[in-house]
């Protein structure tokens, strides 16, 4: 039977921010975050919308959680990693909540391509592999401490960064904000770990949603 095993180590930073692991908590670790400026044009020549949701969302189960894919991506998936995702707004939405994800709870057989395909490079996600290294997960995460996607809402956007809230819900009602931040590199949004000196708390425990986050609610 597939089980998950964690030993008593550590979890990687950037994982723990969906605390896939433990019991409902805010945790220390997470990715990380950023009025929009030097944003390029839409093809209509309207700027880029923050708050434009994604279309034609479809939910797919990884690892015990379900991931929206939608029409600004993911449009690959191989080996664990999903990545192709438009360069916009709802683009940058979709990848930062898929990469969260994924990197939270692959399996021991899938994470190396997934912080490969998903992770911008650098000191940061070279902490975070010699990390993961102490850790082995074998199956889905158990369904207590699993997350539940509830929306996010675009905090900062230019074409080369973007700011991402992600607003989840766990088994017990409690609810969390994890500040993240992709990057658009080699031609698609990859995720940006915190900087390993960072003291900024990339999750936080919310009592109440802001009333202006884009909807996109995992099923129950």
């Amino acid at each position: 039977m597939n089980s998950t095993v964690m030993r008593s180590h550590p979890v990687p930073r950037g994982t723990a921010g969906w605390r896939a692991f433990h019991k409902p908590a805010v945790s220390v670790f997470g990715a990380a975050l950023f009025a929009v400026t030097g944003c390029g044009a839409d093809g209509d020549g309207a700027a880029p919308n923050p708050a434009a949701a994604p279309t034609n969302v479809r939910w797919q189960d990884f690892q015990g959680v379900a991931l929206p894919s939608a029409d600004q991506g993911p449009r690959s998936f191989e080996g664990g990693a999903a990545t192709d995702f438009d360069h916009s707004p709802p683009g940058a939405a979709v990848a930062a909540i898929t990469h969260t994800v994924r990197l939270s709870v692959a399996a021991d057989n899938q994470w190396a391509r997934v912080v490969a395909e998903e992770v911008v490079p650098g000191p940061a996600r070279d902490e975070w592999s010699v990390n993961r290294l102490q850790l082995s997960i074998t199956g889905p995460a158990a369904a207590e401490y699993t997350p539940r996607l509830l929306g996010y809402k675009i905090t900062d956007y230019t074409e080369q960064r973007t700011a991402v809230d992600i607003y989840t819900e766990y088994s017990d009602g409690s609810k969390a904000v994890n500040h993240t931040t992709v990057e658009w590199f080699q031609k698609d949004w990859r995720l940006r770990l915190p900087d390993p000196n960072s003291t900024t708390r990339p999750v936080e425990a919310i009592d109440v949603l802001p009333d202006d986050i884009v909807t996109l609610e995992a099923p129950k």
